[in-house]
């Protein structure tokens, strides 16, 4: 499955591992269970990757974006989102990616094929039906991640942007800054011992305005159940393969992790031969 997988692993094999919360009800405490303790009076600190959220920070799958987007359902629900964590002791802070990471370049030409192949979709669905394309076919509207940036800024949403390393500056923002979570949907976050990881993906405003809920990672559930120690995480990445190491070079050591009662057995004989 590679690295970029293992996101998607976790949501499907480990549920004991992803668990509902809401925001404003954490806030309210203080944070144990191996993240960082903060006095009860002081907001909780949560740092959003926008690559990942781009989606959710439009207000959901509407398909107002099929067009192009609606610049005023955007702000409408921008503003909402200010005052839930406003009045719910929540600091919210957005990282938008500005970085030409030459290394994943690779990672990027296949990822703007399949959204190629989206669009392509979602053209001859509106053209063959006349219906909405499904919410799994959202492809975020041009300079849509500019907009909302514009948009966090006038509802004092402090936001930032990466140069270099997208990831790692996230990271390191995150540790060097004292945040208390990060919300976001990347396998190299699941991988990098973040206190406590949120689903940027599952985050949702309630109608009224008064409940952000979202979906929390327990690495260390994830850990059990591969029977691993957490600490041996970045090895474990770099075995599955990534941009540095493509799994496409570590074919031969994962056949060769395939016993004889695996399903795939008979056609790791087949290939030898």
């Amino acid at each position: 499955m590679g690295v970029q997988g293992f996101q998607d692993y976790i949501e499907k094999h480990c549920p004991s591992a992803v668990v509902p919360v809401e925001l404003q009800k954490l806030a309210r405490g203080s944070l144990v269970g191996g993240g960082r303790q903060r006095p009860p009076q002081t907001p909780l600190r949560l740092l959003i990757d926008a690559e990942n959220c781009l989606h959710r920070l439009y207000g959901g799958f509407y398909t107002d974006w099929v067009s192009g987007g609606q610049w005023n359902h955007m702000l409408g629900y921008l503003a909402a989102l200010a005052k839930a964590c406003f009045n719910g002791n929540i600091e919210l802070f957005v990282f938008f990616n500005g970085a030409l990471e030459k290394a994943r370049l690779h990672e990027w030409v296949k990822r703007q094929g399949n959204e190629r192949q989206t669009a392509q979709q979602i053209v001859s669905h509106v053209q063959n039906k006349g219906t909405p394309p499904p919410k799994v076919w959202f492809l975020p509207p041009v300079c849509m991640a500019h907009c909302i940036r514009l948009a966090l800024i006038r509802f004092h949403i402090k936001v930032a942007q990466s140069i270099e390393d997208h990831h790692q500056e996230v990271i390191a923002f995150c540790r060097e800054k004292g945040f208390h979570g990060l919300v976001a949907y990347d396998s190299d976050y699941a991988l990098c011992n973040i206190p406590y990881y949120f689903s940027a993906h599952a985050l949702k405003l309630s109608r009224n305005g008064k409940s952000l809920t979202t979906s929390q990672y327990l690495m260390h559930e994830v850990a059990k159940q591969l029977d691993l120690n957490p600490s041996r995480f970045p090895i474990f990445a770099a075995l599955l393969g990534n941009h540095v190491l493509p799994d496409e070079d570590l074919a031969s050591f994962h056949w060769s992790l395939l016993g004889p009662e695996h399903p795939l057995a008979s056609l790791k004989r087949t290939l030898r031969a």
